[in-house]
């Protein structure tokens, strides 16, 4: 076997799928947008079996009560990722153009708060989930429609937990950049004082 040989070998390695938790959570935002289309789908047949039929879906009020909540939760740590949960930028704009590392410092404090906000979420919502674990909560009337209301709980718990742990790595990624920031003046002032 040759050098070349041995060298696009070791380029062509086998294909390996790489689990990240950015994977992770573009994934669970996937799943809340299939789910938003079937509750689209849900909703209009029970409306067209209401209008045409006089016999609409049962428990659809229940399904889409429930899944709204699922869907944010399923969606919030992917949202905040790519930079679409809502906030105001009015300051940090103009931070960024007079000073890059305090900008970076009130994002990564801004980061910190959110994480902390979604680990006392996490911590409040697990005694609601084990709750309606324990005691087979459900949703609807009996005889006519039940839904187990854990999954949603579960749900709840994981959006939460995914979200406190993107929160961190943004502000990682801020205080970083702050670092960064703050060496290039050092080195730009040319390093006096």
């Amino acid at each position: 076997m040759s050098r070349s040989d041995t060298k696009t070998s070791k380029q062509r390695a086998p294909w390996r799928p790489r689990f990240t938790f950015g994977y992770l959570i573009s994934v669970m935002n996937s799943i809340g947008t299939a789910w938003v289309f079937v509750l689209l789908v849900i909703i209009n047949l029970d409306i067209g079996g209401r209008a045409l039929f006089n016999h609409p879906l049962r428990g659809v009020p229940e399904i889409v009560a429930m899944s709204i909540v699922a869907c944010v939760f399923l969606q919030i740590a992917h949202t905040l990722k790519v930079g679409r949960l809502t906030r105001s930028d009015i300051l940090i704009s103009r931070l960024e153009a007079c000073h890059p590392a305090l900008k970076n410092l009130v994002e990564g404090v801004y980061y910190l708060v959110g994480a902390g906000l979604m680990i006392i979420f996490l911590t409040a919502s697990y005694p609601l989930f084990t709750r309606a674990w324990r005691i087979d909560e459900y949703v609807g009337a009996q005889g006519d429609f039940m839904a187990p209301v854990w999954p949603v709980k579960l749900i709840i718990l994981i959006g939460c937990a995914a979200s406190a742990i993107q929160f961190l790595l943004m502000a990682v990624s801020s205080f970083r950049s702050m670092i960064a920031a703050g060496r290039a003046v050092h080195r730009n002032s040319g390093g006096s004082r």
